[in-house]
């Protein structure tokens, strides 16, 4: 019985570190980009400061990417508002709406 869940544990490791490796050496031979989800927190979305650190935020990304456009890898902003308080910024990082 162990072996039998040793062999089905081990194909299915092997399925997974095939799937992962094909998908990144086919980004690597053609003009494929892997999108990096990232998780970006402000403080005040709606004032002029929250617009104005997002807004370097993007040039920052737009610059990097115009200089090093060999990079595969892309960064996806998810962006949240901190909602101006603790809670309201440790909720905005999680995936489970409160």
């Amino acid at each position: 019985m162990i072996d039998k869940n040793l062999a089905n544990l081990t194909l299915v490791v092997f399925i997974c570190f095939f799937f992962v490796s094909s998908r990144i050496g086919l980004a690597m031979l053609g003009n494929e980009t892997i999108p990096v989800n990232v998780g970006v927190v402000l403080d005040d979305l709606d004032s002029m400061e929250g617009k104005a650190w997002l807004s370097c935020i993007k040039m920052a990304l737009s610059d990097f990417y115009a200089s090093h456009s060999h990079y595969k890898t892309r960064l996806v902003l998810n962006v949240r508002d901190s909602n101006q308080n603790v809670v309201g910024a440790a909720a905005a990082g999680s995936p489970y709406p409160f």
